[in-house]
């Protein structure tokens, strides 16, 4: 275990900085994954010293960061099949704790633990092995897990954006989960679990927040002290600027979920019959290749064939049902003067307005959706749009550059988080 930490930065006070970075994968299908992976090219190059755990077989990271230790426990996530073991090990995962344990307690000098996925596999046991320590932990928000138990603030039942309070009574009492009740009392107990790891050591955690608007739904537990820093996005189209009103193409990308919208994108697109591209993975993917003849539901494509429909792309439609905390692919059709339709639960959608570089529905309504597709019929309103989509979408977010020094200040302690 003591080679995990080899030729490290030393900081000024003379003291070896450590990094140790967490994540439930090591193969990229999420923007949790494509972070994580980037702390770990942004440490490396600046010499600091980076160990890795993840719950999966570590293949990912070793192909691509050969020098860096990887701790890896070969379990597989829950979205992979669910075991009657997962009931304990995902609640609370002894051999995560103990890998955990390990790894910190090998360390020498100063160690920075930055903590990204856990859900799938580790499970809250991480944060309870953090607690015994001292080591400064950081930990990305790239969903709501960190307060609420079916991390979306959302009531799958009604489909309504969740108010009450994470953890409390009628929070226990209310099904929201996607699947059942039984479910939800599962995912109740395991933020139990985590919310067990101490007031003491929550309190001590700097958040990073991937959305400046995620931190007030972040706030109503013990958690104190926070810091934006979004994550980059690179533009959907690689030939420059799209011509968006000139196109035809209304483009949708993302997972085939109820909670990103699928269903009322599906029901305003056979209301207004308009054609659109549909593409992504996911549970409703055959549900909406049937409700959607007249539409081309692609499934997964390759970035190249992406890059290609976002060429002739005259908007992009994010219709989530959830508080999406980002809304990366938002970002991406905005650099390159796509504009789109957004969900009024999407923590973006202010933004959207007032930079005028799309339009904004109301959640859930298939009838407001088909509405706003029809205005962008109008090809001069798709032109002021894209003028704003293209204007906004340079402002957007860092580039990979950029975030890759203010992540690295971050961990070297030269960037201050905010208390609350």
């Amino acid at each position: 275990m003591a080679s995990a930490f080899t030729n490290s930065v030393v900081l000024e006070r003379g003291v070896s900085l450590r990094l140790l970075v967490i994540n439930d994968v090591s193969t990229v299908r999420g923007g949790a994954t494509k972070v994580a992976m980037r702390c770990i090219e942004a440490a490396t190059a600046a010499n600091i010293d980076c160990a890795v755990l993840v719950g999966d077989d570590g293949a990912g990271i070793r192909e691509m960061f050969p020098q860096v230790h990887v701790e890896a426990l070969g379990e597989k996530p829950l979205r992979d099949g669910v075991s009657a073991g997962d009931l304990f090990s995902r609640n609370f995962n002894p051999r995560a704790y103990r890998a955990l344990r390990q790894l910190l307690t090998a360390r020498s000098g100063n160690t920075v633990v930055h903590v990204h996925g856990w859900s799938q596999i580790l499970s809250p046991s991480i944060f309870h092995a953090l607690a015994r320590h001292d080591a400064r932990v950081l930990l990305t928000t790239h969903d709501f897990f960190a307060a609420c138990p079916n991390g979306g603030y959302v009531n799958y039942r009604r489909g309504d954006i969740c108010n009450l309070r994470p953890l409390s009574l009628p929070c226990l009492a209310t099904n929201c989960d996607k699947r059942n009740y039984f479910h939800k009392l599962w995912r109740f107990a395991r933020s139990l679990t985590q919310k067990g790891a101490g007031d003491a050591f929550w309190s001590r955690v700097d958040i990073i927040l991937a959305h400046e608007n995620m931190e007030p739904y972040l706030r109503s537990g013990p958690l104190r002290k926070f810091l934006t820093l979004r994550t980059p996005a690179t533009p959907l189209s690689r030939n420059g600027r799209v011509r968006a009103w000139e196109n035809e193409t209304v483009l949708y990308l993302g997972r085939m979920t109820w909670e990103k919208g699928v269903r009322t994108l599906a029901e305003a697109l056979n209301y207004t019959r308009i054609s659109a591209t549909l593409i992504g993975r996911g549970p409703l993917l055959a549900e909406t290749r049937l409700a959607l003849p007249h539409c081309r539901v692609a499934g997964w494509l390759e970035d190249d064939e992406v890059a290609r429909i976002a060429c002739k792309t005259r908007y992009l439609i994010m219709p989530s049902r959830m508080p999406e905390p980002y809304g990366l692919v938002t970002a991406e059709a905005l650099m390159c003067g796509i504009p789109v339709i957004v969900s009024s639960n999407a923590l973006i959608a202010r933004e959207v307005e007032e930079n005028r570089a799309g339009l904004v529905f109301e959640s859930g309504n298939a009838k407001s959706l088909a509405e706003k597709m029809a205005l962008m019929r109008n090809a001069e309103l798709v032109r002021r749009l894209s003028d704003g989509a293209f204007a906004y979408g340079q402002k957007i977010a860092p580039s990979w550059e950029e975030w890759s020094r203010r992540i690295v200040d971050i961990y070297l302690g030269k960037v201050s988080f905010t208390a609350h």
